[in-house]
């Protein structure tokens, strides 16, 4: 995630915390793993190791950091093969 400035360019002062959320309709069981809270460092927060288990449709992610606004992604699915 990138934390932006007023300018849209990328807040490089920025080092707090970011942690994201998994929301929409997921199946029983399902939801997002991993390390959902990180700093931010010059701006931006790296998520390495995120996994959504279960299906889900119509999903999003969203970023919420203290002081901020949060930032919701574009939904998306993740089904079964």
């Amino acid at each position: 995630m990138t934390a932006r400035d007023s300018q849209g360019g990328t807040a490089t002062g920025f080092g707090g915390v970011v942690s994201l959320t998994l929301e929409g309709p997921i199946a029983v069981g399902g939801g997002l793993s991993g390390t959902t809270t990180v700093n931010a460092v010059n701006g931006i927060a790296t998520f390495s190791n995120l996994k959504v288990t279960g299906v889900c449709t119509g999903c999003t992610l969203v970023a919420t950091s203290p002081g901020l606004v949060s930032a919701t992604s574009t939904s998306f699915n993740v089904i079964g093969l």
